[in-house]
Formats: C-alpha cells, structure tokens, sequence
C-alpha cells in the first residue's frame, strides 16, 4: 500500500513511499535528524529502505500525526527520535496503549466547510502534562495500532547501533487489506485565552485608543464567569488603564464610545450635582458633595490650591454600613487627586466595570471632574500654589471589569478595526538603546539612554539571549513593542559580529 496523507503537512521528508516504517523527530528538525542519519545510519535513507517518511510534531502536531498515521494502516513500527520538549513521546506512547482519559467536558470546534460541532474533550496524560484532542480519533480505531520504539533519549553515539540492529532484524507485517476513510480535523473554538486575570495595565494616549486596547484584551482573555444573579461576564481583575492625554477627544470619536455632547454634558453635571434625584439609589456626585455631610470635593480643591505636596486629596464613595449589603452600591468607590509640576493626576477605583458601555463614559466624566477641580483650584480663596494647575493623566483602576456576551458581536468589530490598525511604535518612558558591536572582545554593546539622551548604563554580552536576560533583569524595558524590536537588532547584531561586519542599528539590510 503507498503512502497517502490524509492531512497534508509541513516539514515531511518521503523516503520510500511503500515502506512500513515512520521515523518521528519530535522537536528536533527534520532536516537537522536527516543530515544526522545520513552519517550515521545511511541505509535506513536509501529508496529501497522500509522507512515510509520522517516528521516532527511541530508544526501539525500529534493530531495531524495520528490522522495520517490512521489513514495509512501499512505503516507497522513508528521510531521517535530527537529532542522532546513537551512531552509528546510519552503522549504517543500512552495513546496507542489506550491510556487516555475522558474528562467529560466538551469543546466547540469548526471543521472546514464551515459548520460548528461541540466535541467531547479526550486528555492523553503525560508526565506532568496533558494533550487534548477532539475524541474523533480514538485508540479503538485503528485497524493496526504502530509499535513505537522510543530512542529519544539514546546518545547520538549509540544511535547508530540501535538503528543498525532494527533494520537488521526488522521485517513489515503482513499486508493490510484496506484503508480507513480520514478524518476530518476540526479546529477548536477557542473563547478565551490564557492569561494572568489577576494584573493587567494598558497604557494609551486618548481615551479612545486606549478604551478600545481593553476591549481587545478583555475579549481575548477575559475569564467566562457566572455570578450569583445568573448573569454571565467575560472578567479580568485588577485592570489598570493609563491614559496620557484623556483631553484629545474629538468631536468624530463621540461615536465610538456611545457618547454625544449632550450625554457627556449631562454626565459631566451629575458627577458635580451634590443633590440625589428622586428614585435614584446613589450618584457619584452625591457621594461626593453631600452623602457624607460636608462637600468633600471642595475639601479636595482646598487641599490642590495650597504650595507643597500632598496626599490628602481622596475622596472615598463607599459606605461600608449601606453598601456592602445593599442592592444598588456603587461601581467608582475611590477618587485620588495628585499634583505634580503643575499637573494634577486623577486616580479612579472602580470595584466593577462594565468594560463596553460603562468604562469610556467614566473617563470621559473623570476628566471632566479634573477640570473642574483644576478651575476652582486656580481661583480658590487662600491659594497659596503658584502654578497655574491643569489635568494630567487619568489613571483607572478596574478591580473587576467585564464583557457582557452579547455585545462580543460590536465589540469584535471594533477590534477588528483595532487589529487592522497601521503598526507605530510606542515610547518608552524607561528610554531607548543604541547597539552596536566590538569586533576585537567579540562581544555585543548595548547603551542605555534615558529620554533626556543621558547615558544610564550599558551592557555587554556574546549572545543575543545574555544581552536579554541583563536587560530583563534590570527591568529597563517598559514596552513590550520596543522589546520585540530590541530582539531583532540583537539578532542582526550578533550575525554582523559571527561574519566580521560592522553593524548599523535600523538598517533593514546587512552590508555584504
């Protein structure tokens, strides 16, 4: 029977398509495991040899492997080789001796003609790891299950006598007289996205930009939820947002955040109207100018008019007596006001978030609210501070915010007009670096200048990744952009050093 994949895949050698035998490279690559066997096993490569094809599981993964494996019954003895950084010999091993386990939960797949299908999830244990697969192909179905010669961890020394004794001694089974019909393989839907829920910060000039930043995290990692009313959420805690300049909000961008200039007005008024409306449970501006007695606002402005720094400007919004067991509490509990060089910086808790309707609506009343707080400041009766204050950075701090399912359909599409969006590199505030090589020590340079242009360190290293760790461990990148960039001119710095050539930071060629 000749060999026929069921599933194409990337990175397969054919070496006899009638052999009966199938070599697996594991995570070593293929052509590395070839040029190897050439030296040391020749014969097992030559076209007469029972040796079908050679693989990795990179790439397609033991899904694919296990498909066409399936699909080709002729194929009686299956070798692993190579290095193995996942575990995946052992995964093979325990499949074909129908260890696996059903875990009794079910995944959405897509196939390729489009449709949608909830699957059983099936766990192949291994040490200290477990792979998934979809349950469509199970150890029961295959007509001739391969024995599997694990040598992955035999020295290359001693391979070539371990390979010389198999071939010597092997003879293919007898014929199998059909082959099973593939079978698809779905791709798994996948609803949510590992990810630390515990500490995110997104950083972004204007509110817009940086509001739909945290729609694109919050629906890609935020963790499915369902709370005690029934209500199910897709959440993150603990999400700091830093917006720079959340006063560049144009009149076209209104739009995007639900907003017109009548909402925003009427929003802006609320946060400042110490009066609490008929029928309303609370209001952020009653919470502030008047539930607690006196004008805690006004006690904020006094606090900014006078000279010198200080940490008193903090209003709190919760009544621990009211809310803690009370229906209607607020979300905004906390409001932090903080002048530095002129500028005063708004810090704003939230104790939960509605991330699509709720959260661009606050940042746009916040800076509202800052405004106000920096004009009475200016004019308060007493002021003893000399400069002329104005709003800095907002600052929100979302202890739990959230996605409602149905608005992924609008939120998907600003994403994925988020997604599209030209690439532009982001400053960093920790500063930039200048590389470059020194050809008599061998070793790479990296300089460290701070925005200002002023040298702060510098760093030597023979590799790429000796630079990256130095420069991970003294915590000098900010930005995870300027990271991936900086890898890349390590990596063209490094081949200038390895071929003797000088090396210019940015040029996209190397000089020959």
């Amino acid at each position: 029977m000749e060999l026929q994949l069921a599933i194409p895949a990337k990175n397969l050698i054919t070496v006899n398509p009638l052999g009966t035998v199938a070599i697996c490279t594991l995570w070593t690559p293929v052509d590395y495991a070839r040029r190897f066997l050439a030296q040391s096993a020749p014969e097992i490569l030559k076209p007469q040899s029972p040796l079908a094809l050679m693989g990795g599981l990179y790439g397609g993964g033991l899904n694919i492997m296990l498909r066409n494996l399936y699909h080709n019954p002729q194929i009686d003895s299956l070798i692993l080789l190579g290095k193995d950084f996942s575990g995946g010999a052992i995964h093979l091993i325990n499949f074909f001796h129908n260890q696996i386990e059903r875990t009794g939960q079910k995944q959405l797949f897509v196939f390729d003609d489009g449709h949608f299908e909830e699957l059983d999830k099936v766990l192949i244990p291994g040490a200290g790891s477990g792979y998934i697969i979809d349950g469509l192909l199970l150890p029961d179905q295959f007509l001739r299950p391969p024995i599997i010669y694990d040598w992955s961890g035999t020295p290359n020394g001693k391979l070539q006598g371990v390979l010389a004794d198999f071939l010597a001694g092997y003879s293919p089974a007898a014929p199998v007289g059909r082959r099973p019909q593939p079978i698809s393989l779905p791709r798994p839907v996948v609803k949510t996205f590992p990810s630390d829920v515990f500490s995110r910060v997104i950083t972004g000039k204007t509110i817009t930009e940086t509001w739909v930043d945290l729609l694109s995290t919050l629906s890609r990692f935020g963790r499915r939820v369902k709370f005690r009313n029934g209500k199910e959420r897709l959440e993150l805690l603990n999400l700091k947002a830093v917006i720079s300049e959340p006063g560049r909000l144009e009149a076209s961008e209104l739009s995007r955040l639900n907003l017109s200039e009548s909402a925003i007005a009427a929003y802006k008024e609320e946060l400042l109207n110490p009066v609490l409306p008929d029928g309303l449970p609370y209001t952020y501006g009653n919470r502030m100018r008047g539930y607690f007695g006196p004008d805690l606002l006004s006690g904020v402005i006094s606090d900014l008019a006078l000279e010198g720094d200080s940490r008193h400007a903090y209003i709190a919004l919760w009544d621990n007596l009211r809310d803690l067991k009370g229906a209607d509490a607020p979300c905004l509990v906390t409001v932090f006001f903080r002048k530095l060089d002129g500028l005063v910086h708004l810090a704003a808790v939230f104790r939960s978030h509605n991330g699509a309707r709720a959260w661009p609506v606050n940042c746009v009343g916040l800076h509202g609210l800052n405004e106000f707080v920096c004009q009475r400041a200016n004019v308060e009766p007493g002021r003893t501070e000399k400069a002329e204050l104005r709003p800095g950075t907002l600052t929100v701090t979302s202890l739990s915010i959230s996605l409602d399912p149905a608005d992924l359909p609008q939120v998907g599409e600003i994403v994925r007009q988020y997604d599209e969006r030209p690439y532009s590199m982001v400053t960093d505030p920790n500063g930039y670096f200048r590389i470059t090589v020194d050809l008599d020590s061998q070793e790479l340079l990296v300089f460290h200048h701070g925005p200002d242009g002023m040298l702060l360190s510098e760093y030597r290293g023979k590799t790429p990744s000796e630079l990256a760790w130095k420069l991970e461990r003294a915590k000098a990148i900010s930005n995870l952009g300027h990271a991936v960039y900086l890898g890349g001119q390590l990596e063209r710095a490094w081949y200038s050093l390895q071929k003797g050539r000088e090396y210019f930071q940015d040029k996209s060629k190397l000089t020959d």
